[in-house]
């Protein structure tokens, strides 16, 4: 709960958790733990939830697209 808080007030720390492909990637906050899927042709920047974990899972619809990206360690 005071995470949330000092993120509103703060602002988020933001890192790269996983690329997905080479415009593409998974973005967590660090301190609130909360994560975001960024994609830059389209400047747009949304809530990470299960659609997006189900697309890009191994198996995954996306996955394979993604193949190319070296993984985050």
């Amino acid at each position: 709960m005071l995470e949330r808080l000092l993120c509103a007030v703060l602002g988020h720390r933001y890192v790269v958790e996983r690329m997905l492909n080479h415009g593409a990637r998974k973005v967590g906050c660090t301190r609130c733990g909360r994560h975001w899927a960024m994609h830059d042709a389209t400047r747009s920047f949304v809530q990470w939830d299960g659609e997006f974990e189900e697309f890009y899972a191994p198996g995954g619809i996306l996955a394979q697209a993604s193949s190319d990206v070296p993984h985050n360690a």
